[in-house]
């Protein structure tokens, strides 16, 4: 199993100090998708809109503290996964800087608590409408 580590403050600092100059709207999904991703992509972030980097179990079996196994009567019980920890905080991290990216109106169809399950439902909602929105415009384009 992969260990995950938290981001470091200064990892933090980073993905925070990039601005885009534009949010989602029904128009440009795509071109919000264009720019976002690869800012993800880059950071090694993209892993957790993805799902390539998946949450790990919450506990892992507890090790004998001694190095011999236990007696099969008793099970000790299973311990925090530190790894669990830490991608639920890079996760909520990940989460944030793609909000940081969509309108006040937008919320209103952001659903699921993970920033995969952010990136799926805005992806639901926007990219329907940026290919019509393209189709139309495009249809426009040949009828000049």
């Amino acid at each position: 199993m992969t260990t995950i580590v938290a981001f470091t403050p200064t990892e933090k600092t980073t993905h925070n100090s990039h601005k885009f100059g534009f949010t989602l709207s029904l128009n440009n999904h795509g071109y919000w998708k264009a720019m976002v991703q690869p800012f993800l992509v880059t950071n090694n972030l993209f892993g957790y809109v993805d799902g390539t980097i998946p949450c790990p179990p919450m506990t892992i079996p507890a090790s004998s503290s001694s190095g011999k196994e236990p007696e099969p009567t008793t099970t000790p019980p299973p311990q925090p996964n530190p790894s669990y920890t830490a991608w639920v905080s890079n996760d909520a991290h990940v989460w944030m800087l793609i909000t940081s990216t969509i309108s006040e109106a937008s919320f209103q169809h952001v659903q699921g608590l993970t920033s995969r399950d952010l990136w799926l439902s805005l992806k639901r909602v926007y990219a329907p409408h940026t290919s019509s929105r393209e189709y139309t415009l495009k249809t426009q384009l040949l009828k000049l």
